[in-house]
């Protein structure tokens, strides 16, 4: 890594290389030391792990002031250099405590290569990133994201205090891997950010760093229930449409089973054990001072229909049977145009929602086209000249077509990202108003053929009652036992209406409950948060090595074998009890020691994805006995990551002569400062 401060009359800067297994930076206080890790943490956007907000996080050397030539001198600009690897690609990360002329501080820049190692004649072409606002662990442009693919990592979603759900971010995740001088190393477990309000961030950064299968069946717990609320709102809407369906006609619903409740899941809706019902057994009709069930009501009007229609009758004259012949023409060519009209709608409706998916595909897309133009308008906005990640999928935003291979015009006008996104935005109106239309179409379309049902219903009715008469009787009624017949025809066709379009609904109903009993299986069968038996080996290797590392390091406030890792909270527990600490303060530091060194460990042997890296400020605190640090960084130098030896950079203060001591036979390296950091 490389940092360094500008100022008028000259630079003050600091290089170093850390190396795989144990690493010591020795200085005296005050000379730098916590300025170096900070320093590393500041240039992948971590300084939430140090602590809300960005004051305090560097000192002055790299933000107000610093020394040059004896004097102290104002910082122009600085910057800190980075070089990381994940073990198969190695990139170099830039950020500036204070940035050059249009350039703002939340601004990283990202190389792929090893630019401070190995000397290049050209660069590459450099990738831009932000942090310190909203979307750096979700969106394409913030670098959280990008660091977490680049580290192999799935961050998990986990719940928060206000019940949303948001992402395991990485400043949490830091609390396990940098422990910081001043605060760090009070309590017996990491202090965990708290501004996130991540319910329980301890517990889930290690089962994320463990993998757990815990943390798995916990994600999919979330999503399941997530599944549940939207069919929740799915069974409501088609309730509410049945409820209100049968209101019109003076009907109501029977055997209603309320979403979640325990009969919901143990019976069918609606009695259909065979998973159909006729609608008309569903639906209960108010008659004559009682609810009748919808099919009993259309068998008695099927009867009183009959009934009106036996009359006495006498023989039609010609002129009468010629006229009733034209008025059956009529109707019945009415009724083939009717079945044209309706057979017109259908296909409309059918081609509108072909168009209609083709839409929302095309409006989700310019969706994601207008967050990526959000993330290009913050990167310039912060500084970046070029967002070639932010572009880089090479597709036309409207037709996906790929722009690989098209030529343009030299000289062109080009628009700026202003005016792109402003175009984007208003491609995604106007494909908002589309949509829209097409809904409002549809709704005509459905209105239409409703009035078109009906009128066909009564044309039908109309052509059986000419039909009836050309049999060669003329009927003779009166008035009211006509009047009853129209009346009852007319309930008739209404109640078919409703059982036809009920049973469409009814139908949709069943499916969705049906779905739902799957997903609350599924659910079920998660079970409680419990471990699962690989879940409890690798909690018992972790505790066995915990155990292991405390009694290396001389823990005796208790016997080490009777300290065990609470499968809850992941905090060391005694017996029955949270460990909170009742010994000495060295003692607490050595447990410390040992938590954050057997994760490491732990995670590397069985699995995990710990990145085999721990940064440690100060670990010497409490003025705890030589023999426990000289086992401490023995141990340090000894540990293993996933991919051999883990990363353990530290701080201390003590002589050069004594550290020698205390890793003699060991292998490390040191980064001596000899007076401060930046000179």
């Amino acid at each position: 890594m490389t940092i360094k401060s500008l100022t008028p009359e000259g630079a003050a800067g600091f290089e170093s290389r850390f190396r795989d297994g144990l690493t010591v930076i020795r200085a005296k206080n005050s000379s730098g030391k916590t300025l170096l890790l900070n320093s590393i943490m500041y240039a992948l956007g971590l300084e939430g792990a140090l602590k809300p907000g960005k004051q305090g996080v560097l000192t002055t050397a790299l933000t107000r002031t610093v020394k040059v030539q004896g004097a102290e001198r104002p910082v122009r600009q600085s910057w800190i250099d980075l070089e990381i690897t994940n073990g198969r690609k190695t990139i170099t990360v830039r950020r500036y405590p204070v940035p050059p002329e249009g350039i703002k501080s939340d601004l990283i820049t990202v190389w792929d290569g090893p630019l401070l190692t190995e000397s290049r004649n050209e660069a590459s072409e450099p990738r831009y990133y932000y942090v310190g606002r909203g979307g750096t662990a979700q969106n394409e442009g913030g670098f959280h994201n990008f660091l977490a693919r680049f580290l192999g990592w799935d961050l998990p979603v986990v719940p928060t205090y206000s019940g949303k759900e948001i992402p395991l971010y990485l400043q949490v995740l830091a609390a396990l891997f940098f422990v910081e001088q001043k605060q760090g190393w009070s309590g017996i477990v990491p202090k965990m950010p708290t501004q996130y309000q991540i319910r329980e961030p301890l517990r889930r950064s290690i089962e994320f760093y463990l993998r757990l299968d815990i943390m798995e069946r916990a994600r999919r717990r979330s999503e399941l229930q997530q599944g549940l609320t939207v069919l929740r709102a799915e069974y409501s809407a088609l309730r509410g449409a049945l409820d209100a369906a049968a209101q019109v006609s003076n009907a109501r619903v029977t055997n209603p089973s309320e979403f979640g409740s325990a009969a919901f899941y143990r019976t069918v809706l609606f009695g259909a054990e065979s998973g159909e019902v006729d609608a008309s057994q569903v639906l209960t009709v108010f008659h004559q001072d009682q609810w009748i069930s919808l099919e009993e009501m259309i068998l008695n009007l099927q009867s009183r229909i009959s009934e009106l229609e036996e009359v006495q009758r006498s023989r039609l004259t010609e002129t009468e049977a010629s006229a009733l012949n034209t008025l059956l023409s009529g109707a019945r060519e009415r009724l083939r145009q009717i079945t044209l009209e309706l057979q017109s709608i259908d296909d409309s409706a059918n081609m509108m929602y072909m168009q209609r998916g083709i839409l929302e595909k095309r409006r989700r897309l310019l969706e994601q086209e207008q967050r990526r133009y959000k993330d290009i308008a913050a990167l310039e906005n912060l500084g970046a000249e070029y967002s070639a990640h932010a572009i880089g999928h090479r597709d036309c935003p409207t037709c996906q077509q790929s722009l690989d291979g098209t030529e343009s015009l030299s000289g062109a006008p080009v628009l700026t990202t202003s005016e792109s996104a402003a175009l984007v935005g208003h491609q995604l109106e106007t494909i908002s108003n589309v949509i829209n239309d097409a809904e409002v179409g549809a709704r005509a379309n459905e209105a239409a053929r409703g009035s078109l049902e009906q009128e066909a219903g009564e044309v039908r009715a109309r052509i059986r009652a000419i039909q009836a008469d050309l049999e060669a009787e003329a009927p003779h009624v009166s008035v009211a036992r006509l009047q009853a017949r129209i009346a009852a025809e007319t309930r008739y066709q209404e109640l078919l209406r409703l059982r036809d379009s009920a049973q469409v609904t009814v139908n949709d109903l069943l499916d969705v409950q049906q779905r739902s009993k799957l997903v609350k299986q599924e659910l079920d069968g998660l079970g409680e948060e419990e471990l699962t038996a690989q879940d409890a080996a690798k909690l018992n290797t972790w505790q066995r090595e915990l155990q292991r590392l405390l009694s290396i390091f001389g823990f005796v406030v208790f016997a080490p074998r009777e300290i065990t890792v609470d499968p809850q909270g992941m905090r060391p527990a005694h017996g029955d009890s949270d460990l909170g600490f009742q010994g000495s303060a060295s003692d607490g530091l050595k447990l410390r020691w040992a938590y954050l060194l057997s994760l490491v460990q732990v995670s590397g042997r069985m699995g995990g994805c710990h990145p085999g890296l721990l940064m440690l400020d100060g670990p010497r605190m409490y003025d705890v006995e030589p023999t426990a640090m000289q086992a401490f960084l023995r141990s340090c130098s000894e540990l293993q990551s996933d991919s051999g030896r883990a990363q353990i950079i530290l701080t201390l203060s003590e002589e050069r002569g004594v550290v020698e001591e205390w890793l003699s036979g060991c292998e490390y390296e040191v980064v001596h400062i000899p007076d401060r950091l930046l000179n």
